[in-house]
């Protein structure tokens, strides 16, 4: 057990290796998204009348960055599956699991490492108009860990649904698209419930809501949010699901590869 561990911690330390070469060039795509969406939002849409844009669309942004930094490597994984390169992985000496989980791992730890290194840049641009005042790191870091560990199971198990590269479309499409803009990055879980009750509550089937919910609340508080522990909880059983259902499909795949 002791080898089979250091083999995967061997493993994961290789993969995020791999992935920090291309940290430079990753963070400045992510960098340009980000300005654009804090000057937009920050400066030219308080005109409109909503001085506080800018904070929540910062929120939001540090809440969501990690999906779109995790979920593009789902199709890497399929078409390396289906081209049978990840049997350089499974013929290490260690549980199949351990290397779909490093991968998660690894993923997790680089979209996070991005997110967090736009937080400051944010906070410049802002500046005054981004008040810290209420914001609680005990609650942040949770949620922050966990949400980027779900993005990555969750890729992880949009990778097992993905047969080969032709049929992607359907994942931005069908899937990161309608989870994104329900997600509460535009409005909070309330407001869609006392709007249509019946969407509101259809909305709490979207694990990103809570999210969004629990995110904001360690950025402004509770007022006006869901309770962030039953965010925290929800999020917790989603990830869960998708990784032992994302192990699961793998192995399961793997046997007939």
């Amino acid at each position: 057990m002791r080898a089979e561990i250091q083999c995967a911690v061997q493993f994961m330390r290789k993969e995020m290796y791999l992935s920090f070469k291309n940290l430079k060039s990753d963070f400045l795509d992510n960098l340009v998204c980000f300005l654009c969406w804090i000057i937009i939002f920050g400066y030219f849409m308080p005109s409109s009348g909503n001085s506080n844009l800018g904070s929540l669309i910062l929120a939001g942004a540090i809440a969501s960055f990690g999906l779109f930094g995790t979920i593009w490597r789902a199709t890497l994984l399929a078409q390396d599956v289906t081209d049978k390169k990840i049997n350089a992985y499974l013929i290490l000496p260690m549980p199949s699991r351990y290397v779909f989980i490093g991968l998660v791992v690894s993923w997790s730890l680089y979209a996070a490492t991005i997110t967090l290194c736009l937080f400051p840049i944010g906070k410049l641009l802002l500046w005054n108009q981004l008040d810290l005042s209420r914001f609680s790191i005990l609650k942040f870091i949770p949620i922050f860990i966990l949400s980027h560990l779900f993005y990555g199971f969750f890729s992880l198990w949009i990778s097992s649904l993905v047969t080969n590269l032709r049929s992607t479309a359907w994942l931005w499409s069908r899937v990161v698209n309608p989870l994104f803009m329900f997600s509460g990055f535009f409005y909070t879980w309330k407001e869609a419930y006392t709007l249509v009750p019946w969407i509101g509550c259809l909305n709490l089937l979207n694990p990103l809501l809570y999210i969004l919910e629990a995110t904001k609340v360690s950025f402004f508080g509770a007022q006006g949010y869901l309770p962030y522990w039953l965010a925290l909880l929800a999020l917790l059983l989603f990830t869960t699901f998708f990784a032992f259902d994302g192990v699961r499909r793998f192995k399961k795949r793997i046997d007939y590869v």
